[in-house]
């Protein structure tokens, strides 16, 4: 029994070794960073979801959206952000406690998963181990793709999410995988809305692309239900979404934003690599003397990874094309080049499986040709867009305002080379690397009693969860959502600086969300308390990133950029004529 077991298994040796250590990639050392602003909105939604069953910006102590309460309705419900990581989070706040390492677990978990599913459906559609071995190979040494699976965020359910979606397209031909397929469908747009492009690429795909012809009724089968189980959620969080997008004002803008997009994906993904090898492959086959193979069975496995294998490259660049629109039509060009590919995590995945085939493909599915081309995606940055910037630090504009700019590493081996990141990420995992964020908790940790008010004026919500204190001045009379917080009745020192205990400012945070320092000073002193400096702590200005272009790694260490120098972040004492 044991011998067959082993048989089975043989084959996939290579994958299990990759699959462990992908394993430990994501899980070593998860809860040792504190949340940074994203995460900790996460996290702190989904404990209120355990208090109240829903995610509400209000739970009895704190206010907390960072949008001026523009996410919410008027029972303070976040409605704009879609539910499903508040809940997963949720989930395992319930089962694990609530702590960093437990609000990133189910991600983490969710992202390894993406790697066994990954090489799973390579498996099922191409014959080929070596092709889901690269596949699996490119993933896990991807350290934007570990960034993404090590965080209390949607990326990781996405990119699980539109494999999973993929695996049963693909053999779609039941009722009971239109319902699997439905369901996948109708949480994938709630991990998040652009997220969700998938499923109209595979709607546009039954129509257009004949191989997928038989998945046709099926697919308009499930969009009845797939539709009314989104759509009005779009209705529904309509004002919160045009807050946070930039309508296309011209086509040189629209063009300028698919530039920039495409710029995103291909400093992070093998996009120019898997692009390079299809147009080979392509002229190889039209115009290369076809020799017989030596055995039939090699006959029928080029043939099968020929002919299976199509399907998941052309599905990975008609949704890397729609995503491309979407975004391009919702997000400004200096948003894309802030924020990446988060909105989209699920190219990574898709690229790495068309890297995947299409290395086996050029190799003829041999093993040791495999391993060394895949080699190259691997430990290098030729099939990525940095080696070919000849252009340098220079920017350009499509249409005069927004700008286009490329992700250039300041260290000039690391424009060709992955292998310094990889190693800086794997030191990262052992070592401290504490931002503003854990400084400023650390000192309240110290200093401040249960109860004590605070005023801060960043990552509000990293700063509650990890502290649980509560926090003062939260809406401003100006905020959307200041009247329905009123008749809500929430205390007066959401709204005002009475009897605030501390302040903690960050000046290079000066004027977001339209809180001035000078203004919060002159109303504690109006109010009859006297501010006193205790102490000054460095600056990050993020606790950490999920976008490896801006990510610190220990020492204060960027790849993409040098060390900047921030004003301190201050920390106030605030006493009151009744204190001693």
């Amino acid at each position: 029994m044991s011998s067959h077991v082993w048989e089975r298994l043989r084959p996939h040796w290579p994958f299990t070794l990759v699959a462990i250590l992908g394993l430990a990639l994501v899980l070593s050392n998860l809860g040792k960073d504190y949340l940074w602003a994203d995460e900790g909105d996460t996290a702190v939604l989904a404990a209120n979801i355990i208090k109240g069953g829903v995610p509400k910006a209000w739970d009895g102590v704190t206010f907390l959206d960072s949008d001026k309460g523009a996410r919410l309705n008027h029972n303070l419900v976040m409605v704009t952000s879609p539910w499903l990581q508040y809940y997963v989070t949720g989930a395992s706040f319930v089962i694990f406690g609530k702590h960093a390492f437990s609000a990133r677990l189910p991600f983490a978990i969710a992202g390894w998963l993406t790697v066994l599913v990954a090489y799973r459906l390579i498996l099922q559609s191409t014959a080929s181990h070596w092709a889901g071995f690269c596949t699996a190979s490119i993933l896990v040494s991807s350290v934007q793709f570990l960034l993404y699976c090590r965080q209390c965020r949607y990326y990781a359910l996405s990119m699980l999410l539109a494999l999973l979606l993929l695996w049963i397209f693909l053999q779609m031909k039941s009722g009971r995988h239109c319902v699997l397929f439905a369901v996948v469908a109708i949480l994938l747009f709630h991990a998040h809305p652009i997220g969700s492009v998938p499923v109209i690429a595979l709607g546009a795909l039954t129509i257009a692309y004949r191989p997928f012809f038989s998945q046709r009724r099926w697919f308009w089968t499930a969009a009845p239900a797939i539709a009314l189980l989104t759509l009005p959620w779009i209705a529904l969080a309509g004002s919160g979404y045009a807050e946070s997008m930039g309508s296309v004002q011209s086509i040189p803008q629209f063009a300028g934003r698919i530039v920039q997009y495409m710029i995103e994906c291909a400093s992070v993904t093998p996009l120019l690599g898997a692009t390079i090898l299809l147009l080979f492959q392509s002229v190889r086959k039209r115009f290369a003397n076809k020799k017989q193979m030596s055995t039939e069975s090699s006959i029928a496995n080029v043939t099968r990874i020929e002919n299976q294998g199509s399907a998941i490259i052309i599905v990975t660049f008609v949704t890397l094309l729609l995503y491309a629109v979407m975004i391009a039509a919702t997000q400004p060009a200096d948003s894309l080049w802030r924020i990446g590919i988060r909105y989209t995590a699920a190219v990574l995945p898709l690229m790495a499986m068309t890297a995947g085939i299409l290395i086996t493909r050029i190799t003829g599915d041999r093993a040791i040709l495999s391993v060394l081309l895949m080699s190259v995606f691997v430990f290098t940055k030729f099939a990525q867009l940095t080696p070919w910037i000849f252009w340098g630090k220079t920017v350009a504009s499509f249409d005069g305002k927004e700008v286009i700019e490329a992700h250039l590493p300041s260290n000039f081996i690391e424009r060709f080379l992955n292998t310094r990141q990889q190693s800086i990420f794997l030191s990262d995992l052992f070592q401290s690397n504490l931002g503003t964020v854990a400084n400023v908790c650390a000192f309240l940790h110290d200093y401040a009693d249960a109860g004590d008010k605070l005023i801060t004026n960043y990552e509000w919500e990293p700063l509650y969860f990890h502290t649980r204190l509560p926090q003062a001045l939260k809406i401003l009379p100006d905020y959307p959502i200041y009247q329905a917080a009123k008749l809500k009745g929430l205390p007066t020192y959401v709204f005002e600086v009475d009897h605030v205990r501390w302040v903690i400012w960050r000046p290079v945070w000066e004027g977001y969300q339209e809180y001035f320092g000078a203004e919060v000073e002159q109303q504690i002193v109006d109010r009859g308390g006297r501010i006193e400096r205790v102490a000054e702590l460095p600056e990050t200005l993020w606790e950490n990133r999920e976008n490896i272009h801006f990510r610190r790694f220990p020492g204060g260490r960027y790849l993409f950029h040098g060390p900047e120098t921030f004003p301190p972040a201050t920390i106030f004492r605030v006493v009151w004529p009744a204190q001693h």
